[in-house]
């Protein structure tokens, strides 16, 4: 009776010792810095009851960091337009303010000079009544002048 017990303890021990040897960076990655001999040994046991998985390519560190800096450099990149956006946006928000401000300068300078324009229009209009008056006036002078003017035969 004691032989089946250690059969199975012989069975299992087979069937996990492969299963810790392939999956030892997977625990290392699952298990907390704490973990003790007992918990890892039970999660490689439960890993060992799954499939492994054969199609997942082995991930060297020296890849990983060349990802991360180039992913780094892309993001600083990044954040480098960004800035200059920035910047120019500042810039031409500063100069368009500036514009905005002659802007309104020049239109109060038109809205004087609309003012004059109207006045001397309305003095040019007064004007020209007075000449056409006064063209009245020396063209009844001239009309009174010429039978005083008649010859006397």
């Amino acid at each position: 009776m004691k032989l089946l017990p250690a059969s199975l303890l012989l069975l299992a021990a087979s069937a996990t010792i492969p299963a810790v040897c392939q999956s030892s960076a997977k625990s290392n990655l699952v298990s907390t810095g704490g973990a003790t001999a007992s918990s890892a040994t039970t999660a490689s046991a439960t890993e060992a009851s799954q499939p492994a998985e054969t199609s997942t390519p082995a991930v060297s560190a020296g890849a990983l960091r060349s990802d991360i800096a180039r992913q780094d450099r892309v993001i600083k990149n990044q954040i480098d337009a960004q800035q200059s956006l920035l910047k120019k946006n500042q810039e031409l928000a500063k100069e368009a303010k500036k514009l905005d401000e002659k802007n309104k300068k020049l239109a109060e300078k038109n809205r004087k000079l609309e003012a004059k324009n109207q006045a001397f229009k309305a003095e040019k209009q007064t004007i020209e009544a007075r000449n056409a008056d006064l063209a009245k006036k020396h063209e009844a002078i001239k009309a009174a002048e010429k039978p005083i003017a008649a010859p006397a035969n």
